[in-house]
């Protein structure tokens, strides 16, 4: 179905959640560029940083989360001004949105796939690793193009070349269709199965190595702190493909929004920040103070060496 079929009959509501939803994510856009910048600044800098792949996957997160808000923000923007733009405009800009966030749920997969494989096969790590990586983000982007970018040519071609340049001050989106939400359901449903497996993975192990008792906690609350973090990104999202854009939810559709964009200011010190590694560097590269040699371990003990943690 064309969601773009239906005229546009909005409410004062509405237009206030979606200027809400436009101030937050101009917020978040402000607050993930500083760190991502910090964080991708000091990984370049420093050579031992630049060859663990945890840390270019990291990198690539702080991107996509930049630029999902990024989208965000005009997109919302447009809908809160009810500027008169093209619909073909519209469905690119949400289509691009969600191609970023599809590349945020890939590279949290990736990098639980990549601290199971450094723990529970710590000699195979880097020749399993260095083997598949570029192969493997050729793949992140090409998944994270399919559905949307399919969505999009068929909006295109379902919808006569009049209506696609029409000017709607509803913006509307082209994945609203019952195929496109399911597809989507499904996507995430599978990047979970994988997270959910790399994580028990990495419990068992560091249960049968002896590591997850009552003097070592920092393993068991970081597994607990990425659980949540990932639960706070996965949950909001279902509920947005469930509800969609019903005007009678707004205000679930609102608080929805604003715990899920909350919850994504803090990705990168739960996992970048978090790391005593990343700190040292951080550290000494400002010269706010020095670094100790006991600051260069990981302070999580899952790892089988320093240069791998679960962080």
């Amino acid at each position: 179905m064309n969601s773009s079929a239906h005229p546009y009959n909005t409410s004062n509501y509405e237009q206030l959640m979606e200027t809400i939803k436009a101030c937050f994510s101009v917020l978040d856009f402000i607050i993930c560029t500083a760190f991502s910048v910090l964080i991708i600044g000091t990984v370049r800098r420093s050579a031992d940083l630049r060859k663990e792949v945890r840390y270019f996957l990291l990198s690539h997160h702080l991107v996509f989360l930049t630029l999902f808000f990024g989208f965000g923000a005009v997109f919302s923007g447009i809908r809160a001004l009810q500027v008169n733009a093209p619909r073909l405009a519209c469905w690119t800009i949400f289509a691009v949105q969600i191609v970023v966030g599809r590349g945020l749920l890939l590279t949290l997969t990736l990098m639980s796939l990549n601290a199971c494989i450094a723990i529970c096969w710590p000699l195979k790590h880097l020749s399993i690793v260095y083997m598949v990586k570029f192969k493997m983000m050729v793949c992140l982007w090409i998944l994270a193009l399919l559905d949307p970018v399919v969505s999009l040519i068929y909006e295109s071609i379902s919808t006569s070349p009049e209506e696609i340049v029409q000017l709607d001050p509803s913006c509307p989106s082209s994945l609203n269709s019952i195929p496109a939400r399911i597809a989507g359901v499904v996507f995430i449903v599978l990047l979970v199965i994988l997270m959910a497996i790399s994580y028990v993975l990495i419990y068992r192990e560091a249960k049968h190595a002896g590591h997850l008792n009552s003097a070592n906690k920092a393993a068991r609350n970081t597994i607990v702190i990425h659980g949540l973090q990932i639960t706070l990104h996965i949950i909001p999202t279902l509920i947005v493909i469930g509800i969609g854009r019903n005007p009678k939810l707004w205000a679930l559709n609102l608080a929805n929004f604003i715990i899920f964009s909350f919850a994504q200011c803090f990705s990168p010190i739960v996992y970048g920040l978090r790391c005593k590694e990343l700190q040292c560097k951080l550290l000494t590269m400002y010269r706010i103070c020095c670094c100790s040699p006991q600051a260069t371990s990981s302070n999580v003990e899952l790892q089988p060496s320093p240069g791998h943690s679960l962080e």
